[in-house]
């Protein structure tokens, strides 16, 4: 039977899960926001930051030596990774393709989704990986109807909350930021003033492996360690940033939320009903958002004229 704590449960669970999923969704909202490239490899580069990770902290082969790196500096390490990956990935990838059709690019993006995968399997492990003991915290946090919040939950939905307002305040408050946003909105209009695109683009690819990194990480954390299920958070990414808006940052976080808490509330009702409803609610959720709101809550509205 459906209870009241079983629901609330389920609720908390889901907006702790929805929060790591909206690390990842506002990564690739970022993206689309400065260069209009949807990127279908974000779960694949979450999953790459979880790997590095245990690849820093265990063994890490340098000039014949065994070096291993402390546990939290490989986490630091690994998001600074992300950030140099987002650079070159720029550099040498995706400014050949600036002007070229949308569609080019997309298959550029789902070429890495494989490059990725199968790079991770050859070079580092085609099993899962368990994390080191510090980073698998064993605190959470208690709410009420006897309800816990596990630690990498409570540290998602902070940390996401975080970047929302790191990045709203950035976009609005930096000389930067401004930049970013006047880039954003009329490219050729920036260039008309002397805004260097390709500088723009390149931190807008550097921000945003970087959070995706810190959002593979925390589901990886969730689970204990890391396994290649996370690069399957692709599609529940691209469900939250449909219903927030392809181009806005909040909305990204909030679709995270809405999809995470779909998710929990189909694991749970897959104990009554039928199992696989976590997989179901978010798709069908996905559909509805595309019919009824195909710009999003907060997505800008673009009108073609002919």
């Amino acid at each position: 039977m459906v209870e009241a704590g079983g629901l609330f449960s389920a609720l908390v669970t889901g907006i702790g899960i929805g929060a790591l999923y909206a690390l990842v969704a506002i990564g690739f909202s970022l993206i689309y926001k400065i260069t209009g490239v949807l990127n279908f490899a974000q779960g694949q580069f979450a999953l790459l930051g979880a790997f590095l990770v245990v690849v820093l902290s265990t063994s890490l082969p340098f000039w014949f030596v065994e070096v291993q790196i402390p546990v939290y500096a490989a986490v630091v390490v690994t998001i600074l990774i992300g950030a140099l990956l987002g650079v070159l990935l720029e550099r040498l990838v995706f400014r050949h393709f600036i002007g070229e059709p949308v569609l080019s690019v997309i298959i550029v993006t789902l070429a890495f989704v494989g490059i990725i995968e199968g790079g991770s399997r050859f070079f580092i492990s085609a099993q899962y990986r368990a994390y080191p003991q510090e980073l698998q915290p064993g605190w959470s946090l208690s709410l009420p109807l006897d309800t816990e919040l596990q630690a990498p939950f409570v540290l998602g939905v902070a940390l996401a909350l975080l970047t929302v307002a790191a990045l709203m305040a950035f976009f609005r408050y930096t000389v930067l930021g401004s930049i970013l946003r006047a880039s954003a909105s009329d490219q050729q209009a920036a260039m008309v003033l002397g805004v260097s695109i390709e500088r723009t683009i390149v931190i807008a690819w550097a921000l945003s492996i970087a959070i995706t990194s810190i959002g593979g990480i925390l589901l990886a954390m969730s689970s204990g360690g890391v396994g290649y299920t996370i690069a399957d958070v692709t599609i529940l990414v691209f469900a939250a940033v449909v219903f927030g808006g392809l181009d806005s940052i909040p909305g990204a976080f909030i679709g995270g939320i809405v999809v995470g808490v779909l998710r929990q509330f189909g694991v749970y009702m897959g104990e009554f009903l039928m199992p696989g409803l976590d997989s179901v609610f978010p798709m069908v959720f996905l559909l509805v958002v595309i019919m009824l709101m195909p710009y999003g809550l907060f997505g800008t509205e673009r009108i073609e004229r002919l």
